[in-house]
């Protein structure tokens, strides 16, 4: 029985088949500018470079010609290309977002949070945002909205990950009582929803409307072909932007939907640089899986969220990106010509709870290049940063730790390859 047996830290075969499957043939200072001012009331952010290295300061400039201006306590700057940033955060104690009020879908992750749902207008959606004020966001642009979301967390997270991921063909629309119901969105007024279904046309009344789910098919979100930021505010909303600047204390930009915004930059949380310099793993396709659980049936990784379906909560801090495996696992990638770096935070989430507990090692070519110890959410997060430089095969490895697989719930938050300069969007 796979309870009794010793657990083996390495099995040559399943590594051996993995190895298999997907190995391939070898494929400055800056003048300051003028007239500028940074306030001393201004937030301090943090800056995590390619390097490992952070430094922190005042932003005085963030943006014009993919460069970054801090200024230091000391009234010291120094000026970064964006194509070498990981993530700018502001400083200060973590914050473990969630959504709240109604929230606006858009693709690839981004969202608004703390919406006022108004009225469609032609082809837009008219929404008040609580730090981006009125908004028109073009119908296009949408994955949906959720009107209501429940008050249990669990359940929220549910809704919101049906109306983003589920696969559909046409518009749909979920009701307060669980009724769901597909057809064509047709307009939303002050108190009505308006569908067409093979019945006929009907009025919802928004207050029995839990959320609204656009055709895929339909959606259009081009993505910039030059370097753009991902930005996340306060309040959890996040989305693309390009055209940023730094204006009197506000963070100034034109966001992918085609609005421009300004936002105190008190309300900034995050920056995250998009370019081809750095491509997240959950980019790239899985070259290969392998699962041995404990007990009971396997279970498979999971893009973007903990292997239980949940937003990464580590260390008390909430994470977007990443992967969420179970013990024991093997995910194995192709190493492709640039790339030279993996790195990541891994730990054990912290909904896991006293009881679990994992070990997490990194394997380039078969070689252990990482090993943490058996870690739980008593333990701090730890980073890895592994050299790929003429490796084919870079295999992720959640072993059990001193538990077997009771709430093993591993996090590989933000695990990204790093593949030198360069101002492109990230590419697969």
């Amino acid at each position: 029985m796979a309870g009794t047996s010793p657990v083996n830290p390495f099995s040559r075969t399943a590594l051996g088949v993995l190895l298999c499957l997907v190995t391939l043939p070898t494929l400055a200072q800056e003048p300051p500018p003028v007239g500028l001012a940074v306030a001393s009331s201004d937030p301090v952010f943090n800056v995590q470079l390619f390097d490992g290295k952070s430094i922190s300061g005042r932003l005085r400039e963030l943006g014009p010609k993919a460069k970054l201006i801090l200024v230091s306590a000391e009234g010291q700057e120094q000026a970064l290309p964006l194509a070498q940033v990981v993530k700018i955060t502001r400083d200060g104690s973590p914050v473990a977002y969630a959504p709240e009020g109604s929230v606006v879908l858009l693709p690839e992750g981004d969202r608004l949070y703390r919406a006022v749902i108004q009225a469609t207008k032609d082809t837009t959606l008219e929404v008040q945002q609580y730090a981006l004020g009125d908004l028109a966001i073009p119908l296009e642009s949408l994955v949906g909205v959720v009107f209501t979301l429940p008050t249990d967390s669990d359940d929220a997270s549910v809704l919101l990950d049906r109306v983003r991921s589920e696969n559909r063909a046409a518009e749909v629309v979920w009701l307060a009582n669980g009724d769901r119901l597909s057809g064509n969105f047709l307009g939303l007024e002050e108190s009505k929803v308006k569908f067409q279904t093979d019945n006929g046309t009907i009025a919802l009344d928004r207050s029995n409307v839990s959320a609204l789910a656009f055709d895929p098919a339909l959606v259009s979100y081009p993505k910039p072909d030059t370097l753009f930021l991902d930005v996340t505010l306060a309040d959890g909303s996040r989305f693309g932007v390009r055209n940023e600047r730094i204006e009197e204390g506000q963070f100034v930009a034109t966001t992918r939907f085609g609005l421009e915004i300004r936002v105190p930059l008190t309300e900034l949380l995050a920056v995250h640089p998009r370019s081809s310099a750095l491509v997240y793993l959950t980019e790239r396709p899985v070259a290969g899986e392998q699962y041995t659980p404990y007990l009971g049936p396997p279970r498979s990784y999971k893009r973007d969220r903990t292997v239980d379906g949940h937003i990464f909560r580590l260390g008390g801090q909430s994470y977007d990106r990443g992967l969420g495996t179970p013990s024991r696992s093997f995910l194995a990638y192709r190493i492709r010509p640039g790339d030279q770096r993996f790195q990541a935070l891994v730990g054990l989430d912290d909904r896991a709870g006293a009881l679990g507990n994992v070990v997490f090692r990194v394997l380039v070519d078969g070689k252990e290049r990482f090993s943490s110890p058996s870690m739980s959410v008593r333990d701090t997060p730890r980073s890895v940063d592994v050299e790929l430089t003429g490796g084919s095969v870079l295999i992720l490895v959640t072993e059990f730790g001193e538990r077997g697989g009771v709430r093993d719930l591993a996090d590989w938050v933000e695990a990204r390859l790093i593949r030198g300069t360069g101002g492109a969007p990230s590419a697969p």
